[in-house]
């Protein structure tokens, strides 16, 4: 039995993008779900673009986060490893509301789930294939913080939640079938349920 070594050689330039530059930052919107609803038997996916992304059960639930900086603090960093590097994803999300229906079906959840999260970048890249990135697709995001402060006035007395992904393979997984529009149109079909 022969075996493989994995080829981690450059294979892309290093350069900037004149006609369309890095943007920073996050559009307001993001589309979250639990981690075992995903179909992944159907997942298709070539390199770090997943192409075809089901869910066999559930939905996707809609975060919507207000203002200039959305999801702030969310992000990706290489954790060092003994063999092979490998990233943890954090999201951060600001659930405005701490009442009995938001107690019980999101805050007691996202303490104990695993979930996967789709946010819009706002930098698109050339050809829009850097729009929508995926956390959780690999390991799955679990909670790591969530604290409901009354006095802050960053959640306005509501919840601030970080959620991780840790030791995920891929530096990042984004989302894109054939276009944008038909992309964004796959989304609509994640809220919409299996």
């Amino acid at each position: 039995m022969a075996t493989e070594a994995c080829d981690f050689a450059l294979a892309q330039d290093i350069a900037v993008q004149c006609d369309k530059p890095q943007t920073s930052g996050l559009k307001n919107t993001g589309w979250l779900m639990n981690y075992d609803d995903i179909d992944f038997d159907s997942l298709e996916q070539t390199g770090n673009i997943v192409s075809q992304l089901a869910l066999n059960q559930g939905r996707a639930y809609r975060v919507y986060v207000p203002g200039k900086t959305p999801f702030s603090g969310t992000q990706t960093a290489m954790v060092a490893g003994t063999y092979r590097n490998k990233f943890n994803k954090t999201a951060s999300i600001v659930v405005l509301n701490s009442g009995p229906d938001v107690s019980e079906n999101i805050i007691d959840q996202l303490a104990n789930g695993r979930f996967v999260f789709i946010f819009e970048n706002k930098f698109r890249g050339t050809d829009d294939k850097n729009t929508f990135e995926i956390y959780g697709l690999e390991q799955g995001l679990t909670a790591s913080e969530m604290t409901n402060d009354k006095y802050s006035e960053e959640t306005d007395g509501g919840w601030a939640v970080t959620l991780v992904e840790e030791n995920a393979p891929k530096s990042g997984i984004f989302l894109f079938k054939e276009s944008i529009t038909a992309t964004r149109e796959a989304i609509k079909s994640l809220e919409t349920g299996s």
